[in-house]
């Protein structure tokens, strides 16, 4: 079992720089065999910026988060998660996950989201994805969003 944790103090956060906050990052990851079982949360306190994080791989492919995150006009962002990954067949490997956001109280809750990628790696540079994100909220601060994106990435 591999653990991960990330944790942050910001000063001077949200739009009108005033605010302070805790941003908490932690998940436990399990193989068993080439399955992945990871689960964990997510936590920014009301403001908490991140103007340079690649928030596209965070709080689900739906992106519907992203923009309030990035300018820190959030109520607070807790994503509990918890994704498996399964190698099906041609070597294509597939990712579900399941999202629960709550807001800085945590018990709140926001909605939830389900994630699934589709991944096949053809050589050294050449990899292919398709990603399918949805998000379901009532909360007047973020819109329920669907999004599906397809991808060939070539690294060099």
């Amino acid at each position: 079992m591999a653990l991960h944790g990330e944790l942050a103090w910001q000063e001077k956060a949200g739009p009108l720089n005033n605010e302070e906050g805790l941003y908490a990052h932690f998940h436990a990851t399990r193989t068993f065999g080439a399955q992945t079982l990871t689960v964990g949360v997510e936590h920014l306190d009301a403001g908490v910026q991140t103007p340079l994080a690649t928030l596209h791989a965070f709080n689900g492919y739906a992106d519907a988060t992203d923009a309030r995150r990035l300018a820190g006009t959030h109520g607070g962002l807790t994503d509990t998660y918890a994704s498996y990954m399964v190698p099906i067949f041609w070597g294509m490997k597939w990712t579900n996950s399941v999202r629960i956001f709550g807001d800085n109280a945590i018990s709140n809750n926001l909605g939830f989201g389900i994630d699934s990628v589709l991944a096949k790696k053809f050589d050294d540079h050449f990899t292919a994805i398709a990603k399918l994100g949805y998000v379901d909220t009532s909360d007047a601060l973020y819109k329920s969003t669907t999004r599906v994106s397809v991808e060939l990435n070539y690294t060099f």
